[in-house]
């Protein structure tokens, strides 16, 4: 019974994984032209890099660099910036972290520490051991993101998955 359950749901993830693969890809195509004009803005408006990192941990706490549009120069919020933040398009570039395999469409809350406390693993919330840290993560009305991590792991499903994306998607919620 218990080995039945583990391949139901190493299927699942299997399935998980394949979904974020192919949803990450269509969003980054159908997606493109908007990704080209940010990116032009961007470069129009300030001098740097299009994209800028955050170091966050993600699946078994390995380090990854987080993408999202640069939207500030020199601590001011670009017009460029403004607008992609207010759309949510300032995270438009983490679809190319969830086709990498650094997070997943939904999953785990994205921990970051302050570089000094980067090799620091101790530190961690052991949330990050089993899902990929995700672009949309499970709310709760506490403001807790462990327990809400813990609940997600516990009750996770590609039913869940597909009720917290959407969710997000109705509303201003905004993950990872």
């Amino acid at each position: 019974m218990h080995s039945e359950r583990h391949l139901t749901r190493g299927i699942q993830l299997t399935v998980k994984r394949a979904l974020d693969v192919a949803l990450s890809a269509l969003g980054l195509f159908v997606l493109s032209p908007v990704f080209l004009l940010a990116s032009v803005a961007i470069a129009i408006e300030s001098d740097g890099t299009v994209f800028s990192a955050k170091h966050v941990y993600g699946l078994n706490n390995q380090h990854i660099r987080l993408l999202s549009f640069r939207c500030r120069t020199d601590r001011t919020e670009t017009l460029a910036g403004q607008f992609l933040v207010r759309s949510g398009l300032d995270r438009l570039p983490m679809l190319i972290n969830v086709l990498r395999g650094d997070l997943s469409l939904v999953g785990t809350h994205s921990y970051i520490l302050p570089p000094q406390h980067l090799d620091n693993q101790a530190a961690l919330p052991r949330t990050n051991d089993f899902f990929r840290p995700g672009l949309f993560s499970y709310e709760t009305d506490q403001s807790d993101t462990i327990e809400a991590d813990l609940s997600y792991i516990s009750n996770w499903s590609l039913l869940l998955d597909a009720k917290i994306i959407f969710q997000h998607l109705s509303s201003d919620h905004r993950g990872a």
